[in-house]
């Protein structure tokens, strides 16, 4: 089996999720190639997983002819009960029009669009605001996260849980984390729930993303090889050869 991991111009891999996705995939005994922009890859094999950023795997996809939804998972109906808080479907002109701001937005369907920001008034639309191009966008109302987790989940077990932003000594509520695999019916073959804990320890769903190009946030590299593995053999409808 093969594994395709981008690099920058130099040759060094890109940052440290491609270095660990090296380490895991070599371990199991993967051919690895290098490559730096995913179109120029002339492979036509599905079972041959590929590494790198978000756009990278997306046109590595499109060039295996494999059609994923362009929506992102986000915020499942199925989960809706753990969300805790008011998230709605908008546009970034509908939004600004409204006044109704103190919100957090996030783009629906193209991830790179913009990075998810908070808006409290209208210097937070600066560069979003295009006439032609009324994009489509998540709203939420706003809630005080303390720490935040990121639960990697693996056919519906959970493989690791990682804290990314806040304080250490806030824990989540590992029985909520369950329940909501249980309940997340329609879920991916890998996934991330990322949880976080407000000021009276709730343990509150931030949002859900998919699995195919997640960064490691420090998980061993055979957890991440196998976590990439799960999803990718999905979505291309192949094997998983490290199913185990």
């Amino acid at each position: 089996m093969k594994a395709y991991i981008q690099t920058n111009k130099d040759g060094e891999f890109y940052n440290v999720n491609a270095f660990t996705a090296y380490e895991g995939f070599k371990n199991f005994g993967f051919e690895v190639e290098k490559f730096i922009d995913s179109g120029e890859i002339s492979d036509n094999n599905p079972e041959h997983i590929i590494v790198g950023g978000i756009l990278n795997v997306r046109k590595r996809l499109q060039n295996l002819n494999i059609i994923r939804e362009n929506k992102e998972i986000d915020y499942p109906a199925e989960l809706k009960a753990y969300l805790k808080r008011k998230i709605w479907d908008s546009t970034i002109n509908e939004t600004f029009n409204s006044k109704n701001w103190n919100i957090f937005i996030k783009p629906q369907t193209e991830t790179k669009l913009f990075a998810g920001k908070v808006i409290k008034n209208e210097m937070d639309f600066v560069g979003l605001i295009d006439p032609e191009n009324d994009i489509r966008i998540w709203c939420s109302e706003l809630i005080d996260f303390k720490t935040e987790w990121r639960c990697f989940i693996r056919y519906k077990e959970i493989l690791d849980i990682r804290r990314y932003k806040g304080e250490w000594d806030k824990k989540i509520d590992l029985k909520i984390v369950r329940n909501a695999i249980s309940a997340f019916q329609s879920q991916p073959r890998s996934y991330a729930l990322d949880f976080g804990v407000n000021e009276n320890g709730e343990t509150i769903l931030v949002e859900v993303n998919d699995g195919h190009s997640l960064g490691t946030y420090g998980i061993p590299p055979y957890n991440y090889a196998k976590f990439l593995s799960a999803r990718w053999s999905e979505l291309t409808q192949t094997e998983d050869y490290l199913n185990f």
